[in-house]
């Protein structure tokens, strides 16, 4: 009886082992193949709420958008989302996305929306090497000077539609002398010295400036010292502080008398609904129009209105389109976003030649070439709405510039570049050569 229990617990033992190791075995084939097959987990992230949410909670939602209509899959694998809210605040943005890494272990980003979140975002991801793709943010030193190689963009750089813009105030409407007005940080800076750039190329004469902190209500001492002997007034900035300006600036009289340029993102379509009829003829320049006839663009807009019951901004179309970029870079490297350098790769190929807003494609620095749009306000039944006047093809974020020249001069700053179109005329880096 012993002999024949020690030989059971023999055998036993035998089949142990032998279960263990094609445990150990089928364990060691398995996990690549569940590498591959399992669920694609990426982080959204913008300001949804706070000062700035018209533009992050669209540029959110166009996100989301894209992912529905993908039935949240991409090459046979399910996507998980994960979205935050960075309240419009760098540190949350951060609190948040070192979570993403952490604990939801995101194979990439989508996001953010504000000047400096991009900036901390870039800073961020060199040193993870987690893969993002930029939705709204426009500092142009996140795909410039302080680039890296897992970081691109869905959007544009702050100067990258002001230049074609600054050219067409001189040449099509003759203007020569300017004021801006515009909010005291980076953005609208670089908004100005890409306007500047351009406006003094084409002949103008001097681009005069006034700043004016965030969260500013009381114009009145502003307009009252705003010289009279200009051609034009700018507003170099948006939402909340814009219509505060408009309604003031038209209050003192200024608007049957002057034309009211506007900062790229100055008369978005929500805003637009809030300025009214005193509107019609304002003229700003972004990549992209509410207006836009084509087919792809029609489809994008009816299917985020009937989605979210609100019109589609610039910022809802870059998060689509930031959304759809990942997908496509997945499915090129067929399916294996877990390696990196491979989808890297394929996000800095990225050819977009229907995206709703019209073709674009990344340069080497990872920011869009893409159509700039002059536009003017109109009316069109019960909304206002931004219609294209002129379409300028392939603007890159570096304008007419070399891109090594233009790097090496510095950021924009309040003072940066000069006013006088002379002196700016005499700094200019070389032209891009042909």
């Amino acid at each position: 009886m012993g002999e024949i229990l020690q030989r059971t617990r023999g055998r036993l033992r035998i089949v142990a082992w032998t279960v263990l190791t094609l445990m150990v075995f089928s364990a060691g084939s398995v996990v690549p193949a569940l590498g591959q097959t399992g669920e694609i987990r990426i982080g959204v992230i913008g300001s949804r709420t706070g000062v700035f949410a018209a533009f992050g909670d669209p540029m959110v939602k166009g996100a989301l958008l894209a992912f529905e209509e993908a039935k949240h899959r991409v090459s046979g694998r399910p996507i998980r989302l994960f979205v935050e809210d960075t309240t419009g605040s760098v540190d949350v943005m951060m609190t948040k996305v070192r979570a993403f890494h952490e604990r939801d272990r995101v194979h990439a980003i989508v996001g953010p929306t504000l000047g400096g979140e991009g900036l901390a975002m870039v800073t961020w991801a060199r040193g993870t090497g987690v893969p993002v793709v930029i939705g709204y943010s426009a500092p142009e030193d996140v795909t410039m000077r302080l680039r890296t190689p897992n970081v691109v963009r869905a959007g544009w750089s702050g100067a990258q539609p002001m230049f074609p813009f600054g050219q067409y105030v001189v040449r099509t409407l003759g203007f020569r002398r300017i004021v801006s007005v515009g909010q005291d940080y980076s953005f609208p800076w670089n908004q100005l010295g890409g306007f500047i750039r351009g406006f003094c190329m084409a002949g103008g004469r001097e681009v005069l400036k006034v700043w004016h902190p965030v969260g500013t209500r009381d114009y009145s001492s502003i307009i009252a010292a705003l010289p009279r002997d200009v051609d034009a007034v700018m507003y170099n900035g948006a939402g909340t502080d814009l219509v505060a300006f408009f309604k003031q600036f038209h209050d003192f009289g200024l608007g049957d008398k002057y034309v009211l340029l506007g900062a790229s993102n100055a008369f978005e379509p929500i805003t637009l609904q809030e300025l009214g009829d005193r509107a019609v003829g304002s003229l700003s320049a972004i990549q992209y129009a509410e207006s836009l006839k084509t087919p792809i663009f029609i489809r994008f807009r009816d299917a985020y209105e009937a989605r979210w019951k609100e019109i589609a901004p610039t910022s809802a179309e870059h998060g689509y389109v930031a959304a759809k970029m990942v997908m496509r870079a997945v499915e090129a490297v067929g399916g294996k976003i877990e390696d990196r350098e491979p989808f890297i790769n394929a996000l800095r190929a990225t050819k977009m030649p229907d995206a709703p807003r019209g073709p674009f494609y990344l340069d080497e620095y990872g920011n869009p070439v893409q159509n700039i749009y002059i536009r003017r306000v109109q009316r069109s039944g019960d909304r206002f709405v931004n219609v294209v006047i002129m379409t300028l093809k392939e603007v890159s974020q570096f304008g007419p510039f070399d891109p090594e020249a233009y790097m090496a001069q510095p950021p924009d700053s309040r003072d940066y570049p000069s006013s006088d179109c002379a002196t700016v005329l005499a700094r200019l880096p070389r032209l891009r050569s042909k």
